[in-house]
């Protein structure tokens, strides 16, 4: 028997296992061949009718582009309808901030920072730099529990 008679049998395991893996994520990863397998799944259907062969490396074809199509044309829709609003900390709103340095920061040692009367670890962007006492900083990351900060040059 030809291979084009049992095409149908591995486009529905197929498509049964992308919709399997695809209902065990949050994300959408496995649809657009869930896709392609269906519509080959059809088509393979169709060698049941009498006089009508489609052979399998057409349906496979089909597959490879549907799925494509799909992943293209429906990805960016689905990344904004499903995009997840990251909320930020409250040390995110640091970065940006200045501070006046309570102790200085030394090559490979850390500094103690105040911004808004609260004591911060901080460590110099360069890391190879000194930092004197009461200088003014900016933060410019949150590196772990750090501050990442760099010297601001005064007026």
């Amino acid at each position: 028997m030809p291979l084009e008679q049992y095409m149908w049998i591995i486009w529905l395991a197929l498509m049964i296992i992308m919709v399997i893996v695809e209902c065990m994520g949050p994300a959408l990863v496995s649809i657009w061949f869930a896709a392609g397998a269906l519509v080959s799944l059809i088509l393979s259907l169709l060698s049941f009718i009498p006089n009508v062969t489609i052979p399998w490396w057409v349906q496979v074809i089909v597959f490879i582009v549907v799925s494509a199509i799909t992943l293209l044309a429906l990805r960016p829709l689905s990344k904004r309808c499903l995009k997840r609003n990251t909320i930020n900390s409250n040390v995110d709103s640091l970065v940006g901030k200045r501070g006046l340095l309570e102790e200085e920061i030394k090559p490979f040692e850390p500094g103690v920072c105040k911004i808004n009367d609260v004591l911060w670890t901080a460590i110099s962007t360069n890391g190879k730099e000194t930092i004197a006492t009461k200088s003014v900083v900016e933060v410019v990351a949150i590196q772990g529990n750090k501050l990442l900060v760099k010297k601001v040059e005064e007026k």
